[in-house]
Order: structure tokens, then sequence, then C-alpha cells
């Protein structure tokens, strides 16, 4: 008998979530594992350690969950318990122990669909094709800008190198993003039931069961935010209450539990009154208790400094981190447990939790932990963020292409701007959205590895899910815990474990973007940050994945530098050889864009997205120099322009608040116009032009300007010429489709003030609760089976 069917017997479970082959084929599975501990593990009596203690002293006073009724399943589920006289340990200088007397063993395979897959193998060939790829192509575009390589010679201007790749890119880009419309329409219609007309079921005048090419799956919405704005927030929740594939539960995680941000769990619980949705507090946060739990119990790393790396390439974790990972999960499960028990949270509809502000990481987590041990979601759980509208026929459609293969771990959906009527800046926003979704993602969703299964819109499988949710908590950059790019990297851990991930146009969300430049460029650079961080970790998915993947990895890293060497060549170029290069330059690079224009105009009939051969200025004066000032600051962490209520926004920023987020733009416009000026002088001959440096000042003052000082006369200026602003552009969630909405259940702020105690026992959903309130005589409005943990 192996070592892993001793474990097998003995635990009455399986070691991992693939191990239906033999044992030989989980020997190199350990940085892996989720279930149990590496095969270095031992099982020994040492009921007198204990190193995990993921029960806080706010909640001493709880029964053990020990003596608590396991909540999963019902009792003709087989389900297995360790024997309290024994304990887990590893052979490292960490002592571990069982989390709270008898934890019971969740079963990932008996609640979750799980498809059968062949065992994980790296093709070394496959590998070292990818490595040379990789330092060929950017070896390649290096060595040809340096010596100033010409493909073609069109006469006036030449095209070199790297501009013949990119030309040569974006005609790969579209023929893929095409075929994969009419492969993903393929798998939409075969599914479609052929009594029923698709197109029919395209426009949603049918009946909701009858359209339906999932029915009876499970699917959970995790919608996590942080100080909203509350009318974006409400919106964002009523259209999840279309969907036609009607949701197991509904999720959401408030990310705080100040008074500030009382109104977004006030307005959850007020939009899913007929879902009886309650309020739970949570003392503590999940993604806490786990990384606590495994850096307590992992062995200390004593690789040299080439094994590390080594490691690092591979994909594999530190000695004992199999180990660490089970009992940092089953702290997790037994946690979720004990509140499952006590709140009877697997048979709700709706519920919004609250918990101690981290970060967006933080409120995933919870979500995802809530939805996969509490919930027992068995097919999928589809993300979204508090400002997003989604369509109603999302989850059917995302999980269609979800369960088209067995090998797909994520799909994301197109996003659109339902606020892109607002102003220039939000139109271009609109079009660039456009482009990276129906031709970027979509040509990466062709070669099955779409790099980012984007945060307003995205569906993982379960199963999947659960594989990479502990190394997603415990990524570090920088020995800093990361915050931001947290779907990115989710992203990344599917395809470095060799799951693909897909892209749809069949369905879409209408999200938000900034309106003022300023918050455009904070967001831009948040996301830069993530980018740059990812292309570090990224040599793990190379193996596994597409050669294209990495084509256009190294294309996207190197181009922003490539075009800021560019432009100051052109512009600091003191040679007589071609005076107007720099002009034909910037001709060239519009028409180039106006091309793409027109191609997209073909595939979506949209005139608005002619805008996007304006996007470059932005681009330019905008996301360019953010790109390489994120990669400076990447250990700068927060939530970024995540907070978006009327209370976050009236506070304004500082003089360095402001200075950190546009500082660099400053830097950078002063260099641009006095170069600017120069080549004006080399074409005109004339040093007044040096003048035009000045509006570099001009432009720093637009940075530093607060649109809220002029906002008062403009808005008396509108009523003196009784003119009406603009309407925004609606939405493609129409208003008329939502449910009618409820009034909130609190009603006053204050009611967060008092603690609510209720019994175990009267948590009934039939059975209005006895509620008492603490430091405080006043009898308060609460909401049905609202409830905070004490």
């Amino acid at each position: 008998m192996t070592f892993f069917e001793k474990i097998g017997s003995l635990l009455g479970t399986k070691a991992l979530r693939n191990s239906k082959s033999s044992a030989s084929t989980q020997s190199g599975a350990d940085d892996q594992a989720w279930m149990f501990p590496a095969p270095t593990t031992k099982i020994e009596h040492a009921s007198s350690r204990s190193t995990i203690s993921p029960v806080t002293s706010a909640r001493n006073s709880q029964p053990d969950v020990s003596k608590t009724k396991w909540p999963f399943g019902d009792e003709s589920v087989p389900r297995n318990r360790l024997s309290p006289e024994v304990e887990l340990h590893t052979d490292s200088p960490a002592q571990v122990s069982n989390h709270a007397g008898t934890p019971t063993l969740f079963q990932s395979e008996v609640f979750f669909d799980t498809p059968h897959r062949d065992p994980l193998k790296l093709n070394p060939l496959k590998a070292a094709f990818n490595m040379i790829l990789a330092f060929g192509l950017i070896g390649a575009l290096i060595a040809g800008y340096a010596i100033g390589l010409q493909v073609f010679d069109l006469g006036i201007t030449s095209i070199g190198l790297y501009g013949t790749i990119l030309l040569s890119e974006y005609f790969v880009q579209v023929v893929c993003a095409i075929s994969n419309r009419v492969d993903v329409n393929r798998i939409a219609t075969r599914l479609i039931p052929r009594n029923v007309d698709s197109t029919e079921c395209e426009k949603g005048v049918m009946g909701t069961s009858s359209c339906l090419m999932n029915p009876g799956s499970e699917v959970s919405i995790a919608v996590v935010g942080y100080r909203e704005d509350e009318q974006a927030w409400r919106h964002c929740l009523r259209s999840l209450q279309t969907q036609k594939l009607a949701p197991k539960c509904i999720i959401g995680v408030v990310d705080g539990n100040e008074e500030p941000d009382l109104s977004m769990a006030e307005a959850f619980v007020g939009e899913f009154k007929a879902y009886n949705a309650p309020l739970i507090d949570l003392p503590i946060l999940l993604s806490d208790l786990h990384r606590e739990t495994y850096f307590n119990n992992v062995a200390q790393d004593t690789r040299s400094r080439i094994v590390k790396f080594w490691h690092y390439l591979a994909g594999k974790g530190r000695p004992g981190h199999a180990a660490a990972l089970s009992l940092a999960r089953q702290a997790v499960v037994d946690q979720v447990a004990e509140w499952n028990g006590r709140w009877n949270i697997e048979k709700l509809k709706a519920v919004c939790f609250s918990q101690p502000h981290g970060h967006k990481r933080t409120a995933m987590f919870t979500a995802f932990a809530m939805s996969m041990y509490a919930v027992r979601t068995r097919d999928a759980i589809f993300t979204t963020d508090s400002d997003t509208l989604v369509q109603d026929n999302a989850l059917d459609e995302m999980l269609a292409l979800l369960r088209s293969a067995p090998e797909i771990g994520g799909v994301t959906a197109d996003v659109k701007i339902w606020n892109r009527a607002e102003g220039l800046l939000t139109r271009l926003c609109a079009a660039r959205y456009w482009f990276a979704f129906n031709i970027e993602r979509a040509c990466q969703s062709m070669w099955r590895c779409v790099g980012c299964l984007s945060g307003p819109m995205s569906m993982y499988r379960t199963s999947d899910l659960e594989t990479i949710l502990g190394p997603w908590n415990l990524q570090t950059f920088g020995n800093k815990p990361t915050t931001f790019g947290d779907d990115r990297h989710l992203t990344n851990q599917l395809l470095a474990h060799g799951l693909k991930t897909r892209y749809t146009h069949r369905t879409w969300c209408d999200s938000e973007s900034p309106t003022t430049f300023v918050r455009w460029v904070a967001q831009q650079t948040r996301w830069s940050k993530s980018f740059f961080r990812e292309a570090f970790w990224f040599p793990a998915s190379f193996a596994y994945q597409s050669p294209w993947m990495l084509v256009e990895m190294t294309i996207q890293t190197l181009y922003p530098f490539i075009l800021v060497a560019t432009a100051f060549h052109l512009i600091f170029d003191a040679s007589d050889e071609n005076k107007w290069r720099a002009l034909i330059w910037l001709v060239t690079m519009f028409g180039i864009a106006l091309f793409k224009c027109l191609v997209a105009l073909f595939i979506c009939w949209d005139p608005w997205l002619l805008l996007f051969a304006c996007y470059g200025f932005i681009y330019f004066f905008g996301l360019l120099p953010s790109k390489i000032w994120a990669l400076f600051t990447m250990n700068q962490t927060g939530w970024g322009t995540s907070a978006r209520s009327s209370a976050e926004r009236k506070r304004g920023q500082s003089f360095l608040q402001r200075s950190f987020h546009v500082g660099h733009l400053v830097v950078w416009y002063s260099a641009i116009f006095v170069g600017v000026g120069f080549l004006l002088y080399k074409l005109l001959d004339s040093a007044l032009f040096f003048l035009i440096a000045v509006a570099a000042v001009l432009a720093s003052i637009f940075l530093y300007w607060d649109p809220d000082w002029v906002a008062t006369p403009k808005r008396k200026l509108t009523g003196w010429f009784n003119k009406r602003e603009p309407d925004a552009e609606s939405s493609a969630v129409l208003e008329s489709s939502l449910p009618e909405k409820p009034m909130p259940a609190h009603t006053s702020a204050k009611a967060k003030r008092h603690l609510v105690n209720i019994s175990a026992e009267s948590v009934d959903s039939k059975i209005t609760p006895a509620v008492s309130t603490r430091g405080s005589r006043e009898t308060i409005d609460v909401p049905p089976r609202a409830f905070t943990l004490l």
C-alpha cells in the first residue's frame, strides 16, 4: 500500500483534487496539494501542542466548533472526522495542530462539480520553445531598434522591425477575434433547446425557462465594495436580481464596518428585502486567518537563491508549503462552518457581510469562502464590482462557455461604460474598452489564454477556484501582501495550473469610468502596477500555455519603453536629416489608429468607435508616463479609485496626495513641451518657440485644479440661463427592467452603534427573533434577521 493510500484509508478522502490516477502521478504535485499535507507529513498524538488559534478573543465566548453540528450536507453524505487524539504536523520546526478540536474535512469532490482531467505534465519541448521565443523576440526587438533596422521603406517614412511586428499582431488579433465570435456562437447555439429560436433567446422575448442553456445549474454571485456611491450600488444589486439563470446565493461583502460603511450594508438589506437577506458583521478577516495560520506553520525557507529562482520558474512553493496551505484552508473551513452552524448561511438566497476594513482582496476572499464552504455552490462563482450593471443573460451565457470544455477554469465577458455620455474622456474610454475586449481578449480567447478575467464580470469554476484561492491570498511582492490586481492574479493562477480561460461577446456588463482626468490617471496607474507585477510572476504560466500569450506579453511590456525612446529621439534629434520626420511619424500613427477604427466598424457598427483614433492623445499625455511611474511604485498599495461615495469624494486630496498621483505627469509635461519647443525652433529657426514650454506650467495647474472650486458658480450660471444638464446616456440595463426599488430597512445610520444579540435558536426564517440592544435604551428598527456577531 502506498503512502497516499494509507492516508486515504485513515482519513477517508483523497489527497488531491485530481488524484484519480495512481499515486505515482502525484509525486510532483506538492505545490498543488490542498486537502492534506505533503508526503512528509506525520500523524501522531500531540494533544498538548497547539499553534493554530484562529478564534480570537472577540469570539472566546462562542461555543466550540467541535460541539456544533456540521452543516455540510445531509446525513446520507459520508462525513469523515479526524480523531481528537491525532494531530497533523510537518517535519518543520514550526509546530502545527488541529483547529478547534475535531474539525470536519470538507470533501470538495462531493460538493463541487469537478471535471475529469489528465494529470498536469510539463512538456519540456514546449517550455524550451517558449523560453527561446521570449528571449529571441526581446533581443530582436531591442537590436532592431538600436541599429535602426528598416523592414519597409515607404519613401517619406519607413517601418521598422517593431512596427512590422505590431501590424502583424493586429492582423492576427482581428482574424482570431472573428473566429472566437464564430466559435462562441456555435457553442451557445448547440446548447439552446431545439424547439426555441436562438435569435429570440438573444433578444430575451421568450420565457426564461425555455431559453436556459444550463437549467438546474448552481452559480453564486460575489459582489464586494468599499464606500460605493449609493445609487450605483443599488442599481448594481437590482441588476443581479434580473438574471434568467437564478443564482443560488448573492453574497455581498462590504469592506468596512464603521459608520460610513453602513450605507452600503443598509442598501443591500433593502434591495433584497424580498429575500429576507440578513446583515452579518464579521469580527475578523478570513483572509488574515488564512495567512496567519499558513505562516505560523510553514517550514523555514532554507533554499539557496539559485534553488529559489528555479522553483520560481517552475511554479513550486517553499518547503512545507502544501502542508501549511492545507492547514490554513482547514482553519478557514472550520471558521466558516462555525458561522454557518450558528446563522444557517447555507439556506440564504442573499446575505451581506461587513468586516474590518482591509482591501478588495480580503473582501473577495470572504465572499469566495462563504460561496464555497457555507453555500456550497456546485458549479461556478460569478464575480462583479459594486458599480456594475450586469445583463440578465450573464450567468447562463458565461456558464455555457465555462462548461464547453473540461480544461476551462474561468471566463469573462464584454465590459462597457454606462456613463460614457458624460464627457469626451468617458467616450474615449468606452472606445478603448471595446478594442480591449472585442479584439484583444477575443483573440486571446481563441488561443484559450485570456490574460485577465475582468473584475467587473468574470466566472470561475468552483473546484478550480478552491485550488487557487490559498496561493492567491498568500501572494506577496517586495515582502508585502499584494492588494490590487486581484483579477489578474486569479487569472494567472488558473493559467499556471495549466487551465484555460475564455471570453464571450454574447453578454456584457456596464461599468463606471472615471469622469476626471486625474482620477482616470490614478486608475490606470493602479492597473499598470498589477500588469508589471504579474509580468514578473508570469514565467510559471508560459510553460503550459500557447506561445501567443508570450508574444503578446512581450510586446505589451516593451511597447511603453520603445514609444518613449522614439518620442524623445524625434523631438530632441539635432540632425538635419529630415526636419519633418516627427510630424510624418505622428500622421502615420494617427492613420494606423484610424484604420483600426474602420475595422472595428466592420465588426460592430458604432460610429463612436471612430473616436479611438484620438485615444493616442490621452495615452501619450496620461497613460504612457503613468506606466513608467507604475513600474517604480509597484510596492504602493491601496484600493486606488474604488471609494466613490459622495462623502469620500468631498474629502478631496491633500497637496502631497495629489502630487503622488500626478507629480510624474508634471515632469513628463516639462520634458515633452521643452522638446516640442526645440523641434519647432529647429523647423522655423526662431528661439521664441521655446516659450511653448510655458504650456507645461498651464498643464500642471490643470492637474492640481480641483473641479469642485468652480462647481458652485457653474450651477448658478446654469440656473440663470435656465439651462438643463444633459442626461447621461442610458445604460444597456434598462431602468424599466429592474425590480421596484425597495426602501432601506434601517431608518438611520445610528443603528450600527447598537450591537444586536440574537440567540442561535432564534435564527429561523419563520420566526421573528427576539432582539436585545446593548448600550442604549432607544428602540431601533432592525432589518429581518439582521444581526451582528459579538
